[in-house]
């Protein structure tokens, strides 16, 4: 009877409790880096978002008389992104104004936000806090 009591193979509670305290260290180590990834990400399509917008507004510019314009008039179609003057998004893309002078156009405001993400109308970039 102890020869199979010797030879019963199995995992002991010390190694369990070994395996979930790495799984443990592991995670709390991959969870936040992959939510700062996402977040970049997000920012990154916001920028995108702004540059395609820029080059629509560039493109209509070149044409255009001077005069101030705003995104409704280049009949823009933004889908699932939320292009405002203000974080909580409560106005329309119709009412981001540019003004165009000479075929070049400005945008009348310092920053837009697309997605939440404030972005810098000079630069097209994200503004960190």
């Amino acid at each position: 009877m102890t020869n199979i009591l010797k030879n019963k193979k199995g995992v002991t509670l010390i190694e369990l409790l070994a395996v979930i305290i790495i799984l443990g260290i592991i995670a709390a180590i991959a969870i936040p880096t992959i939510g700062n990834l996402i977040e970049r990400q997000e920012a990154r399509a916001a920028e995108a978002t702004f540059s395609s917008i820029e080059e629509s507004v560039r493109i209509f510019s070149l044409d255009a008389t001077d005069g101030t314009y705003n995104l409704g008039q280049l009949g823009m179609n933004f889908g699932s992104n939320t292009v405002s003057l203000t974080e909580s998004g409560s106005h329309e893309p119709a009412n981001i104004d540019f003004i165009v002078a000479s075929g070049v156009a400005t945008f009348d405001d310092d920053t837009i936000f697309i997605n939440g993400f404030e972005i810098d109308t000079e630069t097209g970039l994200v503004v960190t806090p």
